[in-house]
C-alpha cells in the first residue's frame, strides 16, 4: 500500500505544470475567501481564534498575516453620498498607514461602489425614513442587527460616523489597535518622582 502512494505523487509530480500548481495553489488557496470560510466552518476555528479569518482586508493590504487583524465595523448611518465616500477613502488611508485593522461597513444609504473599489465588506441597515415595522421600531432594528453584526464579525471595536466624515476620536481609536501603538517604547514610559540607585 506504501509503495502505490509513494507511485502516484511520483506520476502527480510529473504532470505538465504540477511544479507550478505547487508553487501557486498555497498563495490561492490563502486569498480564497469562500476557501477559508468553509475551513473556519469544518475545522471550527472559531474556537480558538478570537478575530475571523474570513473577512476580507479589503485591496489596501494584502499578504499573509492580514487574516489576524482586528475587524472594526465603521457605522455610517444618514449620511450623504459625499460623506460615505469620503469615509471610506479616509478609512483605506488610514488603514495603509497603519495596517492596524479590517473594516466592515455599516451604511443604510446603497453607496456600494467606494467600497467595492477598495474591497471592503458592507452590511446595509434598513433607513429610518422607509421604516414602517409597528411591532417595534426602528432604534430596535438597529440594536439587534449591529449586536449581531459584533458578535458574528467578532469585531473589537466600532466606530460612529458623523455627517462630517471621520473625526479625531474615530482616527485615534482605528491608529490605537496597531500592536506598536499599545506597547510604548522607552521614551514614552511614565516616569514617576523619586530617585533611583543603581
Amino acid at each position: 500500500m506504501a509503495a502505490r502512494g509513494v507511485r502516484l505523487k511520483r506520476r502527480v509530480r510529473q504532470l505538465p505544470g504540477a511544479s507550478i500548481a505547487q508553487a501557486r495553489l498555497p498563495n490561492l488557496l490563502r486569498r480564497n475567501r469562500a476557501f477559508r470560510a468553509l475551513v473556519r466552518r469544518v475545522y471550527a476555528i472559531d474556537g480558538s481564534t478570537r478575530v475571523p479569518v474570513d473577512v476580507a482586508a479589503g485591496r489596501v493590504l494584502d499578504g499573509v498575516g492580514t487574516e489576524n487583524l482586528p475587524v472594526v465595523l465603521v457605522v455610517v448611518l444618514g449620511a450623504e453620498r459625499p460623506t460615505i465616500d469620503r469615509t471610506v477613502d479616509d478609512v483605506a488611508r488610514l488603514q495603509l498607514m497603519t495596517a492596524a485593522f479590517r473594516p466592515v461597513f455599516v451604511i443604510d444609504t446603497p453607496a456600494f461602489a467606494s467600497m467595492r473599489k477598495y474591497g471592503f465588506p458592507a452590511e446595509v441597515l434598513i433607513p429610518a425614513s422607509q421604516w414602517s415595522d409597528a411591532e417595534y421600531t426602528w432604534e430596535e432594528y438597529a440594536r439587534r442587527l449591529l449586536a449581531l453584526m459584533l458578535d458574528g464579525y467578532s469585531a473589537t471595536a466600532s466606530v460612529t460616523v458623523g455627517p462630517q466624515g471621520l473625526d479625531t476620536a474615530a482616527r485615534v481609536l482605528l491608529g490605537s489597535l496597531h500592536p506598536g501603538a499599545r506597547s510604548p517604547g522607552p521614551s514614552a514610559r511614565i516616569q514617576t518622582g523619586g530617585s533611583r540607585s543603581r
